[in-house]
């Protein structure tokens, strides 16, 4: 009789949640360094595979704490380990890579932070804008120099780390209205190395060799 299926077949769970976890390997994290073995970005580990396979990089394979670049064929062969993500192909498992060199690529792009409450703290050492107190993160809140209601933008030139309380006694007023001095500027923090945006969100172990602390 003909494999072939039919509708109301019962469905082999096993296999689909194998295919499942499969798609999601594929769209797992994957750091990409440059020929000097420098953190240039982060990709897709199905992006990952299609540079290897177009021989535009080579995978690291990380065995008792040594780390070696192998190439797309000798990649193929690699045993998937019980610690090893890896997907599945009509003929083989796959080891997924954590780590990629991208073989014709040397430079180090540069990368300025996003604005968030954690870079604005960095900038900003920690302290009030307004007092230079050391403030605890709970304290801590994202003071607009120039109001948003009186047209202010959220750009790094115009928020300051404030103490939460001058922030709620402000209000919508201005620095002049609410008797408040600047002790601490606004400006735009240099752009850095890709991997100094890394060092708090380290996905694998094997990233920890490639990002500086």
């Amino acid at each position: 009789m003909s494999a072939r299926y039919r509708p109301g077949a019962p469905i082999d769970k096993a296999k689909k949640n194998r295919h499942l976890n499969f798609m999601g390997v594929l769209e797992n994290q994957c750091l990409v360094l440059n020929r000097s073995w420098q953190a240039v970005n982060v990709i897709t580990v199905q992006a990952a595979l299609s540079m290897m396979a177009a021989d535009a990089a080579t995978g690291m394979n990380f065995t008792e704490g040594n780390f070696v670049p192998v190439r797309w064929n000798d990649w193929l062969n690699l045993p998937v380990r019980a610690e090893d993500d890896c997907i599945g192909t009509p003929s083989r498992r796959v080891r997924a890579p954590r780590v990629i060199i991208a073989v014709k690529f040397n430079k180090v792009p540069l990368k300025r932070p996003r604005l968030t409450m954690r870079h604005l703290r960095e900038r900003d050492g920690g302290r009030c804008a307004y007092t230079e107190r050391l403030l605890k993160p709970e304290e801590c809140s994202m003071e607009h120099v120039v109001p948003r209601s009186k047209g202010g933008a959220t750009e790094w030139k115009n928020v300051v780390l404030a103490d939460k309380r001058i922030n709620n006694i402000r209000g919508n007023r201005s620095l002049k209205e609410a008797g408040l001095t600047l002790k601490i500027q606004p400006k735009v923090p240099g752009a850095k190395p890709f991997h100094e945006s890394l060092k708090s969100r380290l996905k694998f172990p094997e990233w920890e060799f490639f990002v500086k602390k």
